[in-house]
């Protein structure tokens, strides 16, 4: 099904702001059904879950990485802390609530995603990663690495609307991604938490295909791809699940 493409916010914008714009979407979409895509990108940070504003040091925590040039922010979805920047494209997904299957909604976050991940000559698949930041059965995986987290956010029905749901995945074009697991570690770390992830667990579509170009090339080449798959109707049939 095509996906009308939400404008995309500079990269500056703090990723609060955005994900604020987001849920206003998932509200407009509940009421009027029309499926969304936005694709963005944001500057260096990471962005935690509501649950972990919870931990014993949650604000020090905060403190101490804005001061490392981590600065951190809080999503309504689930997971956990996941690292952002320049070399990652973010892929939201704003659907009407069709099905209480969350498998549905994750399929259909990662179909653009597989299709894309095919071109490139990468067979991707759905799995776990032991040790990899925000962990899940709907990970995308090339060669036993993640390189796709997945999360998602439902609105429930209300007396005057269906519901819908917010499906996001964050790709890992290009970067420093054990860097960014690193300090992923270091807020559970700083805030008294005991999660804690492995270096290695995680790769970049630029080191699966030996990418030889800047990162910047790569992430527009990924970034008008996937906005074509998205608005063009160019990818594959999902059936419904009951």
């Amino acid at each position: 099904m095509p996906y009308t493409l939400l404008p995309s916010p500079p990269a500056s914008q703090p990723p609060d702001q955005i994900l604020a714009r987001e849920q206003q979407w998932l509200r407009e979409c509940a009421h009027d059904g029309q499926p969304r895509a936005h694709l963005w990108q944001g500057p260096q940070c990471l962005i935690v879950t509501r649950k972990d504003v919870r931990l014993p040091r949650y604000q020090a925590a905060c403190a101490h990485l804005a001061a490392e040039g981590w600065p951190v922010y809080v999503r309504d979805s689930g997971g956990t802390a996941v690292p952002h920047g320049a070399g990652i494209l973010n892929l939201s997904l704003i659907l009407p609530r069709t099905t209480t299957d969350l498998a549905h909604y994750y399929r259909l976050l990662g179909a653009p995603l597989l299709t894309l991940l095919g071109e490139y000559g990468l067979a991707g698949s759905y799995d776990f990663v032991p040790g990899s930041f925000c962990d899940g059965q709907f990970n995308l995986v090339i060669g036993g690495r993640k390189v796709t987290g997945t999360a998602q956010r439902w609105l429930a029905p209300g007396q005057d609307h269906q519901g819908a749901v917010l499906a996001q995945a964050m790709l890992l074009v290009v970067g420093d991604v054990d860097e960014g697991t690193r300090m992923a570690s270091r807020f559970y770390e700083l805030a008294g938490g005991e999660l804690r992830f492995l270096p290695g667990t995680s790769t970049t579509l630029a080191h699966a295909i030996c990418w030889q170009g800047s990162g910047t090339e790569l992430v527009n080449k990924v970034r008008a791809r996937l906005e074509n798959l998205l608005t063009e109707g160019q990818l594959p049939p999902l059936t419904l699940s009951a």
